[in-house]
């Protein structure tokens, strides 16, 4: 699984992250359900998505809300049916370290979108694992995440019409 960003974001995010450090990561909200587990039993594909919300600096802590949805389908069907989803969200703070130290509301975007759901990510996994396993089932486990430059738009392939 990859974020893509174009150079210039990853530039902007940089710039925040080497003022900050993680002071805390927190599960603040959790949602799993199952459709119908007893009868599926692999393979699984995922279905994996992501976002994530910055809020305003106050104390020289970046608050960010990292949110996570997987859906898992049994691969057997001709059409894969969902078996089950999991949505967590966790609360990140930033310190920063230079308190005169004002971050551009470019660098927080692209910092809160590559930087915090990567920081994020192994927590993501492993709740996935850990709540897919209590529910008796065993899926894939989740990929690792990587931030990419993404390729120039004259360097993309077309989009399908």
């Amino acid at each position: 699984m990859t974020i893509s960003q174009k150079p210039e974001e990853i530039s902007a995010a940089l710039l925040l992250q080497a003022k900050c450090e993680l002071k805390r990561v927190a599960l603040r909200q959790c949602q799993a359900s199952a459709e119908g587990t007893q009868e599926a039993r692999g393979p699984f594909s995922l279905k994996v998505s992501h976002n994530a919300v910055a809020n305003a600096i106050m104390s020289g802590i970046l608050p960010i809300e990292a949110r996570f949805q997987i859906e898992c389908y049994d691969s057997t069907e001709p059409t894969p049916v969902k078996v089950f989803e999991v949505r967590c969200n966790f609360a990140l703070d930033y310190e920063i370290e230079d308190r005169s130290f004002e971050p551009s509301s470019e660098s927080v975007t692209a910092f809160k979108d590559g930087n915090a759901v990567f920081n994020c990510w192994s927590y993501a996994r492993e709740f996935f694992q850990n709540i897919a396993s209590r529910m008796e089932l065993t899926p894939p486990p989740l990929p690792l995440l990587r931030i990419v430059p993404r390729a120039p738009e004259s360097m993309q392939p077309p989009s399908p019409r």
